[in-house]
């Protein structure tokens, strides 16, 4: 396995950079090692669909956190040290209430961003 170095793509996400960080996991995902692509393709899902939620694009945020989610479930529990399950997760909060059609007001769809991606010790 290749040496990624994600933190920065994290920490943008984390700051709530969605755009930022998936042009970062973006260009990780277009050099990985074919097995570890998916990983970063469900990074820049993700990135995006958290992009969509906060514009109020709720149909588009559903479909890319859904391909991330599914994408992101090959690398339970953890991944190159991130917590996985801990992301699905969340990921899968913001889904359920999409899915539920509550259209959250600009602070709701924050509130539901209100998560970070964690390290594993």
């Amino acid at each position: 396995m290749r040496l990624y170095f994600i933190d920065e793509g994290i920490k943008l996400f984390n700051d709530s950079d969605f755009f930022a960080a998936h042009d970062f996991f973006e260009d990780i995902w277009t050099e990985a090692e074919s097995e570890d692509k998916l990983f970063f393709q469900g990074l820049v899902q993700i990135s995006v669909g958290s992009y969509h939620l906060i514009c109020g694009n709720y149909s588009g945020s559903e479909s890319q956190l859904r391909k991330g989610e599914e994408k992101l479930e090959r690398y339970l529990p953890a991944f190159l040290n991130v917590n996985v399950e801990d992301l699905l997760r969340n990921i899968r909060k913001i889904i359920s209430a999409l899915k539920a059609r509550e259209k959250p007001d600009e602070n709701k769809a924050v509130d539901l961003l209100d998560f970070q991606i964690k390290f594993i010790n």
